[in-house]
């Protein structure tokens, strides 16, 4: 990562732009690279409940929980984040232990991938998460046409495990 970019963990003030950037990359991936059409108001209300300032303002001070963010140095904007915490967001609870990890997101802007970003933010993720669950597996969830996430994880030693439904709006 070049000295332009810095990687830190995310605090208070950053509830507003995680909030911004996970809408953004949400966008870019699943409604214009991978062509979902998402109706208007079923994005909105998915993103009021699950990407508010106020649920990253939540994730932020449990403890249970991390989230790294990549900031721009010249602007202050921030590019890509990972959250990780308790295996709580897999749709397969019957599969997924509360006492196991997951990394809830990784999501980069789209003009920022392929530089290294997301290998800088699982470098910090996977310990974090081996010394919070130690020796529980580490679970996540990947869109099944998302080939290019899949890619990534894979080098990073996961494997497809299930699949689930995962709904927005009706």
């Amino acid at each position: 990562m070049d000295d332009q970019f810095f990687l830190r963990r995310a605090d208070i003030s950053d509830i507003n732009a995680l909030s911004q950037l996970y809408q953004k990359v949400y966008r870019e991936t699943y409604a214009e690279d991978l062509s979902i059409p998402y109706p208007e108001n079923e994005l909105d209300a998915y993103f009021c409940s699950s990407a508010s300032p106020q649920s990253f303002a939540k994730k932020i001070i449990d403890p249970k929980r991390a989230i790294w963010v990549i900031e721009d140095k010249r602007n202050g904007d921030l590019i890509a984040f990972a959250s990780a915490g308790p295996c709580n967001e897999i749709l397969h609870p019957d599969v997924c232990l509360n006492k196991d990890g997951e990394i809830n997101q990784l999501y980069i802007q789209r003009n920022q991938q392929n530089h290294g970003f997301g290998q800088q933010l699982m470098n910090v993720v996977l310990p974090w998460l081996d010394e919070y669950y130690p020796g529980r597996p580490i679970w996540l969830s990947v869109w099944f046409k998302n080939y290019k996430a899949q890619k990534f994880y894979r080098y990073y030693g996961f494997e497809k495990a299930g699949e689930s439904d995962f709904n927005i709006g009706q």
